[in-house]
């Protein structure tokens, strides 16, 4: 089992996506962030952080991550609601997992 990356999520309370009712990707630098509405007022927001260690939440590493390398690429929408929420402190994480197959050759196949 490889873990690439971690997810860290977040809650984002209060704001409107760009397209409403849709998800989105941001193809971000170095990673993926994405945006989902989770209810009429919560956007549910995944940041994949790479590398099989994160950034630690209980000394502040993570909330300086967020805030000077994800925030500058969150959409203007969603950027204050995402700052409350780093703020909020209320921060998730969890790695993510690749279980790559083993080719089987198979003679005359």
């Amino acid at each position: 089992v490889d873990n690439p990356s971690c997810f860290v999520g977040l809650v984002l309370e209060n704001c409107e996506l760009p397209c409403a009712n849709h998800g989105h990707v941001i193809l971000g630098d170095p990673s993926p962030i994405l945006f989902y509405p989770i209810s009429s007022s919560e956007v549910r927001c995944l940041v994949d952080v790479p590398g099989q260690k994160v950034p630690s939440i209980s000394n502040g590493d993570m909330t300086k991550y967020l805030k000077t390398t994800v925030a500058p690429q969150v959409p203007p929408e969603l950027y204050d609601a995402f700052i409350a929420a780093v703020d909020k402190g209320n921060i998730r994480t969890m790695p993510n997992r690749s279980m790559p197959a083993d080719p089987r050759p198979t003679p005359g196949a």
